[in-house]
């Protein structure tokens, strides 16, 4: 017997979920942060840092049900989420934003899978792969494990298991 999820490589997938922030200026030195994410969407906040002070900013944060259509490779493994960042008149001004993603312990454990086992990847669009980010447990409430996550751009990232089990929950860049 086989399940389909009925999402395959070529059928695009609307976005399941957006949340949008705008800041009229962010200015350095002062770490301005995006939280209150909808409750489907694998983030719960990121802190924005920037170079040079920024006006008329804009982040949009899109989780999808699959792969998104614009992105051309699957990622390979167990896929948490699809997510989309997008940012707005940053021009090359971001210093760093930290991401801090989340996911659901019941999926986790469900999927098989340990806690420092689950890695964000971020997709690379001019090599068309899937890049492993360092990801680092943070911590879990009662629903979520807590991954913090150095971003130095936005683009699309799958939460998603790990290539390899790493002892400190942290999975290295390849």
């Amino acid at each position: 017997l086989s399940v389909s999820s009925g999402y395959s490589s070529s059928t695009p997938v609307p976005p399941a979920s957006k949340n949008i922030h705008s800041w009229a200026k962010i200015t350095p030195g002062v770490a301005e942060i995006m939280k209150d994410f909808d409750s489907k969407i694998g983030l719960k906040e990121i802190q924005i840092d920037v170079i040079n002070e920024v006006q008329n900013v804009k982040i949009t944060v899109t989780k999808y049900d699959g792969k998104p259509a614009s992105v051309s490779v699957v990622k390979s493994g167990r896929v948490y989420q699809y997510l989309e960042i997008k940012a707005e008149n940053f021009g090359s001004n971001l210093e760093k934003a930290v991401a801090n993603f989340r996911v659901e312990k019941s999926w986790v454990s469900s999927n098989n899978l340990e806690k420092n086992e689950i890695a964000v990847f971020k997709y690379d669009e001019s090599a068309n792969k899937w890049n492993p980010l360092n990801t680092i447990y943070s911590s879990e409430d009662g629903t979520y494990h807590y991954y913090d996550v150095e971003l130095d751009s936005f683009s699309y990232f799958a939460i998603s298991e790990g290539s390899e089990k790493v002892e400190g929950g942290e999975v290295p860049v390849a």
